[in-house]
């Protein structure tokens, strides 16, 4: 996805952000710092003629020739202030972005006589970059178009809403594009306004908590306990202590240890967002057993706070991968932050009535699977310059150029570089991948890529030029 960042007049916490969203006044477009917004052009293949928003599309560039090769701008170094300041006062302005399509360019929306306000911001502004462009639709159009979407979605339980200048759009999420939901907004079909949300084959379907499934059944579950936690019980004793740590009040159903095993699954929500546990999944190729937490209802955003909820659960042992396997919350790794989510039981548990000891259920990785992983390169990553930033990354793709980063890409100034990475960089790979710490510099722009000890910096790249990785 390419990113861009808007520069809005109010700096929200995240929490915040998605609250608003989830109720319906959340506006998908932020400030300079460090999120992204969501660039929208027609799709146009949902019903009433509407159009589905497109995440990948860019905002609303200026005319070709306004632009140059330099400067290039990677982080938030470029003198918006100065520019927003001078640009208000003009007749027309609507809107001020950075366009990272553009070498990190400030783009300065007008609603007319773009030609003229470029002349005028390159004599006020010698060897900047900055464009104007002429926007597809006011301000104030988009805002009218805004009200007229939140009265049509009156009385949905779950909808986010925002307008864009950048984008010329206004863009709704809604939990499933189905003909009901789009109905209401089918008047207001047209060239600004996109939809978003859960095609009707793919929404979560509402319903109660299930009591069990194949090879499983609930045995209690409350909002109680640690959030992002794990457990296994092979014994009445561990089922209880269980039962205790995750908050449970009573007494639990009986369990046969024969023919099962106990697992608490320490869960999280979001209290804009209830979840439920579909399914106990059991991947015997990775040795993971992991539960199927969804959303029903498909909110279109949820709040950030981490909020317990304890499900313990009885399950199989003919359904049990070989030993040692893990029990973690999803089907991906637990994030870096939560080393504790994840179980490593090293008895097998097959045999009936088998049991483990304390030793035997570590909270801890399992040597073959690794510890939780870092993130894992993927172009169009966005990090913050003067913070080093942590990520799994394929040398042989990174060089001699690497990128997006920041919406540029990079090329490495040693010319060695040009035949491949250094050797240490391959020295040690996890399926491929290496540990890379990436830290980037605005003054001058530098990205600085380091790997087992060893660095190598790399020169921004004009867009022009459309340059792409070997590989990602």
């Amino acid at each position: 996805m390419r990113r861009f960042e808007r520069f809005g007049p109010v700096t929200v916490l995240v929490a915040f952000i998605l609250l608003l969203a989830a109720c319906g006044q959340g506006d998908p477009t932020v400030d300079s710092g460090g999120s992204t917004a969501e660039p929208n052009v027609p799709g146009g293949d949902l019903a009433f003629g509407l159009q589905r928003c497109d995440p990948d599309a860019g905002w609303q560039a200026a005319d070709p020739s306004f632009y140059r090769d330099e400067p290039i701008y990677v982080g938030n170094e470029a003198p918006v202030d100065e520019v927003r300041a001078w640009a208000a006062a003009r007749p027309g302005y609507e809107d001020i972005w950075i366009d990272r399509d553009h070498n990190g360019w400030i783009s300065v929306g007008f609603s007319q006589d773009a030609a003229t306000r470029q002349s005028e911001l390159e004599a006020e502004f010698p060897g900047v970059g900055v464009v104007a462009v002429e926007v597809a639709a006011t301000s104030a159009e988009l805002e009218a178009l805004r009200a007229e979407v939140e009265a049509a979605l009156e009385g949905l339980s779950n909808w986010g809403l925002g307008h864009s200048v950048p984008s010329g759009m206004v863009h709704v999420d809604v939990p499933v594009l189905d003909d009901e939901t789009l109905a209401r907004l089918a008047p207001l079909a047209g060239p600004t306004l996109c939809v978003s949300g859960a095609d009707p084959a793919d929404a979560v379907a509402d319903g109660p908590q299930p009591t069990g499934g194949d090879g499983w059944r609930l045995l209690g579950r409350d909002r109680t306990g640690p959030t992002y936690r794990t457990g296994v019980g092979t014994t009445p004793e561990q089922y209880l202590d269980l039962w205790r740590e995750a908050g449970l009040s009573g007494q639990g159903p009986a369990v046969d240890f024969e023919t099962e095993i106990v697992i608490w699954f320490g869960a999280v929500y979001g209290s804009s967002c209830p979840i439920r546990l579909d399914d106990v999944v059991v991947d015997g190729e990775r040795r993971v057993v992991h539960g199927d937490f969804v959303l029903p209802g498909n909110p279109t955003a949820c709040t950030g706070d981490a909020n317990p909820e304890a499900y313990v659960v009885a399950l199989a042992r003919d359904l049990l991968p070989e030993a040692p396997f893990a029990v973690q919350l999803d089907a991906e790794d637990p994030p870096a932050g939560a080393p504790e989510e994840r179980t490593t039981v090293e008895a097998d548990l097959r045999p009936a009535g088998s049991t483990a000891t304390a030793d035997q259920l570590v909270v801890q990785y399992l040597d073959d699977l690794g510890p939780p992983q870092l993130d894992r390169f993927e172009p169009g990553l966005v990090i913050e310059d003067g913070f080093p930033w942590v990520v799994r990354l394929d040398p042989a793709c990174a060089a001699p150029v690497i990128g997006p980063i920041n919406g540029t890409m990079w090329r490495a100034g040693d010319p060695e570089r040009a035949d491949g990475p250094p050797d240490v960089w391959t020295h040690d790979l996890n399926d491929g991948l290496a540990q890379a710490e990436l830290f980037m510099t605005t003054n001058p722009a530098r990205l600085t890529v380091t790997i087992n000890d060893v660095a190598v910096d790399y020169e921004p790249i004009p867009g022009s030029e459309q340059v792409e990785m070997s590989c990602s």
